[in-house]
């Protein structure tokens, strides 16, 4: 019963509320034929509204800017020129066009999903502009308003509006569209994201796949030697299970891992991406990253070669980590980040620097060491699990055949990666 009322006060509220504006868009006007016959942009409003928003209480919508603007035309004609007494109804006509208009629209578009559509759709506009002229014309003026030169008038005035109208309309279609096409951009950059991340995920799976192996086959190796040694039955026992359990996990972790491979493999064939297109998605999300850490991100990129590759995903994976890196290090409220592509004989090098900390001199020949990191949150003894940089390390030697070096001191850190072009370039 609660949804029912509020169902209800919704649909009031934005019956008023239409009405208002086709009532607002009536006060354009001017007289023609008689001085009671005024031509408004009024009636624009309404197909403007359903083009908006679709399913508008169109009846309720019509007949309520009928009465306002039927009302608001006799009052402002008797502050003007004084009461009468006629002025309901003179203006009279006015509710009735409305009231014809509205309905013609309401019997077209309902039929049509109230999508306004295609050149029909605006014939019948302007055929229900000219039936609702013509009504209101025709109790104003009766049989005198059939003649030739007044119907070539009120149909010149339905095109002229429905013309009005066509053009509105195509201005917000493509206005909605560049707004369709950025929402599109937008969420094509996340899943390209979020893919590169799950891509490196991947790649550190099927890595550990070789330490759940070694694992287990340690855990048979001291079940063999317990049992060959004699020691407790219960203890030999154990560790059998624990090497059984293990084959277990081994099997759902590669079930897992499979799963997420062959999706990632849809994903990772489709097509080619420029470097400046990758450079435009990581610019992005770090402006994001950085205002969510109250700072300011200065982001510098110069390239020699605007290079296309099909290997994009795990150049996003490689360039996120080195970037949000940077950024996370850089305590201080500015930060700078500066990109740089250049050719070298047959490989492709690319240099990222940043003006932070730096590298303590004695960690830089562990960086690239699985579990390494100093990112660490004293307040809560949290540890970074520090396979950011080995996994960069890893897709760059294992992935491209590349090289990865690293050069820092206080107040800039600059990683240097070189790719034969071979492994990276498409045409």
């Amino acid at each position: 019963m609660d949804t029912r009322i509020k169902e209800r006060t919704i649909k009031w509220k934005q019956t008023i509320i239409f009405s208002m504006f086709v009532l607002l868009a009536a006060q354009i006007n001017f007289d023609i034929f008689t001085t009671y016959f005024r031509v408004s942009l009024g009636i624009i409003m309404i197909p403007i509204l359903i083009f908006l928003f679709q399913r508008i209480p169109l009846l309720p919508v019509t007949v309520l800017s009928g009465i306002g603007v039927w009302l608001s035309r006799a009052l402002f004609s008797g502050v003007q020129n004084g009461f009468a007494g006629q002025e309901l109804w003179n203006y009279f006509p006015e509710l009735v066009f409305y009231l014809v208009y509205g309905f013609l629209v309401w019997f077209y578009f309902r039929k049509k999903d109230y999508k306004i559509q295609g050149w029909k759709s605006y014939c019948f506009l302007l055929l229900a502009d000219y039936c609702a002229n013509f009504f209101e014309l025709f109790l104003r003026l009766q049989g005198d308003a059939l003649t030739m030169k007044l119907q070539s008038k009120i149909l010149l005035i339905a095109l002229i509006r429905t013309v009005l109208l066509w053009v509105i309309l195509t201005g917000l279609g493509s206005y909605k569209l560049e707004l369709l096409t950025q929402e599109h951009a937008s969420r094509y950059q996340r899943l390209l994201l979020l893919i590169s991340k799950l891509n490196g995920e991947v790649i550190w799976m099927k890595k550990n796949t070789e330490l759940i192996e070694k694992t287990m086959e340690l855990s048979y190796k001291l079940f063999s030697e317990m049992q060959k040694q004699n020691v407790d039955r219960e203890l030999s026992q154990t560790a059998l299970a624990v090497a059984k359990d293990i084959h277990e996990i081994k099997k759902e972790y590669m079930l897992i891992l499979r799963g997420i491979s062959e999706a990632m493999d849809l994903n990772l064939q489709d097509g080619s991406m420029s470097l400046s297109d990758i450079l435009t998605v990581m610019e992005t999300t770090l402006q994001q990253a950085a205002a969510e850490q109250g700072k300011k991100l200065t982001f510098a990129k110069e390239y020699k070669t605007n290079i296309m590759t099909d290997k994009h995903y795990f150049l996003l994976s490689i360039f996120r980590n080195l970037f949000t890196n940077a950024l996370e290090a850089n305590e201080t409220g500015e930060v700078t980040l500066r990109f740089t592509q250049w050719e070298e004989g047959q490989e492709d090098c690319f240099s990222i620097c940043d003006d932070g900390p730096g590298i303590p001199k004695e960690n830089i020949p562990n960086i690239f060491t699985p579990g390494f990191s100093t990112k660490i949150n004293f307040s809560t003894g949290e540890i970074n699990r520090g396979l950011g940089l080995n996994l960069v390390k890893d897709m760059i030697e294992n992935q491209f055949h590349g090289k990865i070096t690293v050069e820092s001191v206080p107040g800039q850190t600059t990683f240097l990666i070189r790719i034969p072009k071979i492994q990276l370039e498409v045409d």
